[in-house]
């Protein structure tokens, strides 16, 4: 895959509602123009398996965005396969929980209610602040002979897979080279679409991406194509999404020395969780063994050893894994955030 992320301006969109929609967006970087291919619903498959799933966030704060900031405008090549290419990825780089993803069909009628609407909003705001995108999934062209199709530029370029590029049961797939569109407005403020499709899963193995077979993961809807679509869980019951949350870390604390960072694990199941062979990772993959029971509606403050995972005082991931390696969950936080010696983050 030739995946990176283009920096540049939003210009203008289109809607191509055809047979394989998307929401079509024109950006400028360096003087030359690209075409952003947003899908609003999957282009593979039988049609009522095309359904897909969003999420825009209005406030995202991240290290891979303060890595962007840096870069020049342009494309820029993102290869590899780990945390140190910047690359996006929707179940390792902690942007977001998968169960905040909404399930939404692509069009019907009425205001502000299908996915084409709620992608145009983000691309008009953009448009009119003359804010920076950035555009992560894989760049196509240039076509010196083939102008563009929708805004009649020539040579024909742009960037598309701006969604989910992992978990597919049928198609390719990678770690670290998920597709997302991040707006950053004047005001320093920066929002962010995610889209996914219902075929793809949340638990992938740490070679290609691909799905775990034996982990709970949702079954490709099997819908009428004529009556309505109704909502569907976008994470199974079963996951280990449902058992805990982390919900704050001491990532520099008073004084100097690692061992009195903690992080704190809510229980938010309706069990007791045992947490014998779970643990803890940082963005090096750097492992804290957990022991310990949280109660329902308890948590626990894990003080770090040291020698574990090391919470970096220039932003970092946490990472929670349960006994079977699965994901339970996972956030990020910036350089700003950690830059007050001796306060607690939130999450």
């Amino acid at each position: 895959m030739n995946y990176g992320v283009l920096k540049g301006h939003a210009k203008e969109f289109q809607r191509d509602d055809d047979q394989d929609p998307h929401s079509e967006l024109l950006m400028l970087a360096k003087g030359d123009k690209h075409r952003i291919a947003i899908n609003v619903r999957s282009s593979r498959g039988p049609e009522v398996q095309r359904l897909v799933e969003y999420l825009i966030l209005d406030e995202v704060a991240h290290p891979l965005l303060e890595y962007a900031r840096t870069l020049g405008e342009g494309w820029t090549p993102l290869a590899g396969n780990n945390q140190s290419t910047r690359g996006v990825d929707y179940i390792r780089s902690n942007l977001f929980r998968g169960t905040d993803m909404k399930p939404l069909v692509h069009t019907q009628a009425g205001p502000d209610n299908d996915l084409f609407e709620k992608v145009e909003d983000l691309m008009q705001r953009a448009i009119k602040a003359e804010g920076v995108v950035y555009a992560y999934g894989e760049k196509w062209g240039p076509e010196p002979t083939k102008p563009d199709m929708y805004f009649g530029f020539n040579p024909g370029n742009g960037v598309h897979k701006i969604h989910m590029n992992q978990g597919d049961r049928e198609n390719a797939n990678a770690r670290y080279q998920d597709g997302a569109l991040f707006v950053e407005l004047p005001s320093g403020k920066v929002s962010g679409l995610f889209v996914k499709f219902q075929n793809q899963v949340w638990h992938t193995d740490e070679t290609h991406g691909n799905p775990l077979v034996d982990a709970p993961n949702a079954s490709p809807l099997q819908l009428s194509m004529l009556g309505p679509i109704e909502p569907w869980d976008v994470v199974p019951s079963d996951s280990p999404y449902h058992l805990a949350r982390i919900v704050g870390a001491l990532v520099n604390p008073q004084g100097s020395g690692e061992k009195n960072a903690t992080v704190t694990i809510f229980n938010t199941s309706s069990a007791a969780l045992d947490l014998a062979g779970w643990k803890l990772l940082d963005e090096q993959e750097r492992e804290e063994r957990l022991s310990g029971v949280i109660r329902p509606a308890h948590a626990l403050t894990v003080e770090l050893t040291g020698s574990g995972i090391q919470l970096s005082k220039d932003g970092g991931l946490i990472t929670l894994l349960d006994a079977r390696g699965l994901k339970v969950d996972g956030v990020a936080y910036t350089k700003k955030a950690a830059s007050t010696e001796g306060r607690p983050l939130v999450f």
